[in-house]
């Protein structure tokens, strides 16, 4: 029977209790790893998914959230889809991550589901399952508790999460939901050119001298992919103002199938966090890298 690290359940109940309401508990715990302020270890830790929270949208379906804590400080672990990280309904496998950084170790609303209007009845499941280091955490997600319902309105200060598209003319995305660029090819140690262009469109008080002038950060991600390093250069753009183009390389070190994701955010205003689950845009875009 695989263990799980009391000590991380407790990390996991602190940062975000819906992790661990409503659904299975951890497969087993028996063994005491560490204490829960003991310092946190570089590395044998494992990774826990979180439900972040439900959106409701106007066509009756709803949107399940969904982001990860890695609980090492130096460990980078990589997790393929199957027995290990996994989805059910089986209908919805394969959108999840399976590389889990430690920049940033804890990142919310990495992907999404959508789920039919069914679901609503708050019964119906879906379920994210990863195993590593030994330890499996499911996490259950279902539409439940008013306190766990997101919103796609403005914030306190009017932030949204930005526009984002692959391409100047071509479809626009926002929100955890995001936008998918068109399939890409690339060649191992051959830099692939990654373009995106952003539109903050936040409406602010005339008021509000502080968050007049907002800028949009472009932070790009290994989704998905084989455990070889992925280089971004650069890694993070500043979009001063929040509305333009963006460039960055990508370098793979080994071939195969990846999925890569930058995250748009307004952080800057000073409504907008990560912690407060607003406002930021995902944007994917898969890539078969040959050798």
């Amino acid at each position: 029977m695989r263990s799980v690290h009391i000590a991380a359940v407790l990390v996991a109940a602190q940062v975000a209790p819906v992790a661990l309401i409503g659904g299975p508990a951890p497969i087993h715990a028996q063994q005491v790893q560490r204490l829960p302020l003991a310092p946190i270890p570089p590395r044998g830790e494992p990774v826990a998914p979180f439900f972040e929270g439900w959106y409701r949208n106007d066509d009756g379906s709803f949107t399940f959230s969904f982001g990860y804590f890695n609980l090492n400080t130096q460990e980078v672990i990589e997790i393929p889809l199957g027995p290990d990280n996994f989805i059910e309904p089986a209908e919805f496998d394969g959108v999840q991550p399976t590389h889990f950084p430690v920049r940033p170790r804890r990142d919310r609303g990495v992907f999404s589901v959508t789920v039919p209007a069914s679901y609503g009845d708050g019964e119906q499941r879906v379920v994210w399952t990863i195993t590593s280091n030994g330890v499996t955490y499911p996490v259950p997600a279902r539409v439940f508790a008013p306190a766990l319902q997101l919103d796609y309105g403005p914030r306190a200060m009017g932030s949204i999460p930005p526009m984002v598209r692959f391409d100047p003319e071509g479809p626009e995305g926002q929100h955890v939901q995001g936008v998918w660029g068109e399939p890409r090819t690339a060649k191992v140690g051959e830099p692939l050119t990654l373009q995106l262009w952003t539109r903050e469109v936040s409406v602010r008080d005339p008021g509000d001298t502080v968050n007049q002038q907002v800028d949009v950060e472009v932070t790009w991600f290994k989704h998905q992919g084989p455990a070889a390093p992925v280089e971004f250069e650069p890694w993070q753009i500043t979009v001063a103002g929040g509305t333009g183009e963006t460039t960055t390389a990508a370098t793979f070190s080994g071939p195969g199938e990846y999925v890569l994701r930058a995250r748009v955010d307004n952080w800057d205003a000073n409504d907008s966090t990560g912690g407060d689950q607003c406002c930021w845009s995902n944007a994917y875009v898969r890539v078969s890298v040959t050798p």
